[in-house]
């Protein structure tokens, strides 16, 4: 029987797929305390990407991206194109476990060799893509509960505590110009917006397919209001120069809570974020890896294909970069031009319009 998801369960795959990792980061430091605003606008433009993804499903209904390229492209160039689709994420679900893997190695098992970690954390995971996105998707239900509530008492007990919020660090705003702020940022279109594409391969199995297009608005406007106070709680508590030079702001803002004498030291909050994020991120970019090796090569075998799959995201993680400022470099260097860019916007732009193209040639 094919899988469905509701509504809820499609709009808590989506928040996790995004949120779940840019939660821990102060992004774009260049930005400064002008971050937040970034963040809203940024939003914003990823609705009228989704607008793009989504009319693209519609022309081609019950298809995921990379079993509709074919039919745009043809049989060969659609071929390729969607092998990129799949390749990328299965390299992403990589970066996400390096990123975990790092993490988690030099805050709280920092004597466990990282392919160890790696390779707990994957065998989790892939057992969690083999049961399904069904699975996933009710899973995922109690991890934005968990998560939004996590990001609520932050800002709860943080308030409780005194001389901790420090409203004039937000001042002064726009200092370098709207314009000039969004032409430093474009980056965020693409990490943690840009992400969004991985939900492309879940549209067919959203079973309210008339409330798509109000589910992913309302979902790409409650992930920017939640990263744009998670930045903005960065900037008032931390100041944003500490901020983004610390590679854990939100641990650092975890550890400035101090009620009396019993509440402090709040490290088992950051640690849930870190692991609730990296397995939905990691599981959702993995299933959509799998779902598109199955539909375009016609696998019959799901959990043989989920094993090799998850052997093979461990092993990319491990050896993609040499180090962790490497792998930062890489990501936000390489990966955002010239990957995500065409991959995220380019690509299904240029489909859309070939598929107009058509059909007036045809008409």
């Amino acid at each position: 029987m094919k899988e469905k998801l509701t509504s809820y369960q499609f709009l808590a795959i989506m928040f996790l797929v995004s949120y779940g990792t840019a939660s821990l980061f102060f992004l774009m430091p260049d930005a400064k305390n002008d971050i937040w605003i970034a963040l809203m606008f940024y939003a914003l433009v990823s609705i009228i990407v989704q607008i793009i993804y989504i009319s693209l499903f519609n022309k081609y209904h019950g298809d995921s991206i990379v079993t509709y390229l074919p039919k745009i492209y043809g049989k060969y160039i659609g071929f390729i194109l969607s092998i990129i689709y799949i390749w990328f994420f299965a390299y992403d679900a990589a970066r996400d476990l390096r990123d975990f893997t790092e993490l988690t190695s030099s805050f709280a098992f920092i004597r466990m060799p990282t392919y160890i970690t790696a390779s707990v954390f994957m065998i989790v995971i892939t057992y969690s893509v083999y049961k399904g996105i069904e699975n996933i998707g009710s899973m995922a239900q109690i991890g934005l509960i968990i998560m939004i509530f996590s990001s609520i008492l932050i800002f709860i007990l943080l308030s409780m505590t005194k001389n901790v919020f420090k409203f004039e660090s937000l001042l002064p705003i726009l200092h370098v110009g709207f314009v000039p702020l969004i032409q430093k940022t474009w980056k965020l279109s693409m990490f943690p917006y840009g992400e969004y594409i991985t939900m492309t391969m879940l549209y067919p199995f959203l079973m309210q397919k008339t409330k798509l297009r109000r589910t992913v608005i309302f979902t790409s406007i409650l992930e920017g209001v939640f990263l744009t106070l998670n930045s903005i709680l960065f900037i008032i508590t931390l100041g944003y120069e500490f901020a983004s030079s610390t590679n854990y702001p939100l641990l650092e803002t975890l550890r400035l809570v101090h009620i009396g004498d019993f509440l402090n030291r709040l490290d088992i909050i950051f640690i849930v974020v870190l692991i609730l994020g990296g397995f939905f991120k990691i599981s959702i970019l993995m299933y959509a890896s799998a779902l598109g090796i199955s539909q375009v090569f016609k696998v019959k075998n799901w959990g043989i294909l989920c094993s090799i799959l998850g052997i093979l995201v461990v092993i990319t993680s491990l050896i993609i970069a040499r180090n962790n400022p490497e792998h930062l470099a890489i990501g936000w260097n390489f990966m955002a031009l010239y990957i995500s860019l065409p991959l995220y916007i380019i690509i299904p732009l240029i489909s859309l319009i070939i598929y107009y193209l058509k059909k007036l040639i045809k008409a």
